[in-house]
């Protein structure tokens, strides 16, 4: 008689994930879009909601890694591809922001 063993796969910040990446992606179009006189995103905004983001899903990408060693379980490849595109928007958002509300401030009047 042979006993098949199956090993679970942590997913239990799969979820966690998924909303950090759709803040993101949120930022990420809200920064595409021109802003005008009266909106509140600006710069600042967009860069440490990034630099949270990102340092958040290191931190929990680095506890599920050890829960994932500690309980022998199977890690999630998923996770992953998600921790990497929160990476990838987390920097790419700031750099996106700055280069498509930045031109043509040498012709514009303070007020």
């Amino acid at each position: 008689m042979q006993l098949l063993i199956q090993q679970t796969v942590l997913t239990d910040f799969r979820p966690v994930f998924i909303v950090m990446l759709a803040v993101l992606i949120l930022f990420l179009i809200l920064s595409i879009i021109p802003r005008g006189r009266n909106s509140n995103i600006n710069f600042t905004t967009v860069l440490t909601v990034s630099i949270v983001e990102v340092v958040i899903a290191a931190v929990l990408f680095y506890t599920e890694s050890n829960l994932v060693e500690t309980f022998e379980q199977i890690p999630d490849n998923i996770t992953l591809y998600l921790f990497i595109a929160i990476i990838g928007l987390g920097i790419a958002n700031p750099i996106v922001f700055r280069l498509r509300n930045s031109g043509g401030q040498r012709y514009r009047y303070r007020y």
